[in-house]
């Protein structure tokens, strides 16, 4: 019986089945062309994602001689009441400290390549801060955030030229949207390095990100190159840095989700800022004068906008 079953099999012709081999051979290139299909669809999603994402460095040492030799401006944003007109806050004169390294190394880096293009400005931003009392002179006159750190530079450093200050804003996004429309704008600055401290820095790159990059100014988008410099928390308990992180997350989603979406030209930020936002609208400032303003920031948080601090040694 069984030798008739055998007979009764036919034979596939030579050919018509592709032996096991090639078969799997054929699966796994498949699959390797699904898996790389996938793969540069991701790359490509990726950047279209972050086609704007700045660089970031933590060091001035780690900025690279390409991006160093075609800066255009260094802007150094204010972080609270200063001591006196000489000394910002410590952690903000360690931004000044790492601002006036960068123009050092690219005097150098000029001078290596025997370009005369060693001048390299810095912005120093801010007026004040809605958290403390601004410092007054002698005379009475307010003493700007940015003055202080302006100070700071010419006696600490040298550099009292090609220094400017932003003296309008009370706020980040009043630095970023100052810094465009009063200076980088005019002045054709395109390639900007961003000085703040770590616990600032997200919110910082969220906020200029969205002003310098995704702002249309007259139906066209200005082409901004933006790098940031990460200093050091110095000056600062671990307690303060933390209470300011806390506000810092919530401020940025705040910018990410909804003030970014909703307002994509400088005459939208503008508007925002001149009838909305606490700091610069009319009737806001006035109600704050009278003594019914936002409520206070609480002590820790104020710590890191200047309150209860002692000049570096």
């Amino acid at each position: 019986m069984a030798g008739k079953t055998r007979r009764l099999r036919r034979r596939q012709p030579p050919g018509s089945e592709p032996p096991q081999s090639f078969r799997s051979l054929v699966g796994v290139s498949f699959c390797c062309l699904v898996f790389i299909a996938i793969l540069v669809v991701a790359i490509s999603s990726a950047r279209s994602r972050h086609k704007d994402t700045p660089f970031v460095f933590t060091n001035p040492n780690d900025i690279p001689s390409a991006v160093l030799k075609n800066l255009h401006a260094i802007l150094v944003l204010g972080g609270g009441v200063p001591d006196s007109i000489d000394h910002p806050p410590v952690y903000v004169e360690r931004r000044c400290d790492d601002a006036a390294s960068v123009v050092q190394k690219r005097r150098e880096l000029s001078k290596s390549l025997l370009s005369r293009n060693n001048s390299l400005p810095i912005l120093c931003l801010s007026a004040g801060t809605a958290h403390l009392p601004q410092l007054l002179s002698a005379d009475g006159l307010p003493i700007w955030e940015s003055t202080a750190c302006a100070a700071y530079l010419a006696m600490n450093h040298g550099i009292a030229e090609n220094v400017y200050v932003e003296t309008t804003s009370y706020d980040t996004i009043g630095n970023a949207f100052y810094a465009r429309t009063s200076h980088t704008d005019i002045n054709g600055w395109r390639n900007l390095l961003v000085v703040t401290n770590e616990f600032h820095m997200e919110r910082t790159k969220a906020i200029f990100d969205w002003i310098f990059l995704q702002c249309d100014k007259d139906g066209r988008r200005p082409k901004y190159t933006l790098y940031y410099l990460s200093s050091p928390n110095i000056g600062l308990s671990e307690e303060a840095v933390q209470a300011r992180r806390e506000r810092e997350v919530k401020s940025e989603q705040t910018v990410r989700e909804h003030l970014a979406p909703t307002y994509k030209t400088l005459k939208d930020v503008w508007g925002f800022l001149n009838d909305n936002h606490s700091l610069y609208t009319a009737n806001k400032l006035v109600q704050r004068a009278r003594g019914d303003g936002d409520a206070s920031a609480s002590d820790m948080v104020k710590q890191s906008y200047g309150a209860g601090l002692k000049k570096k040694q």
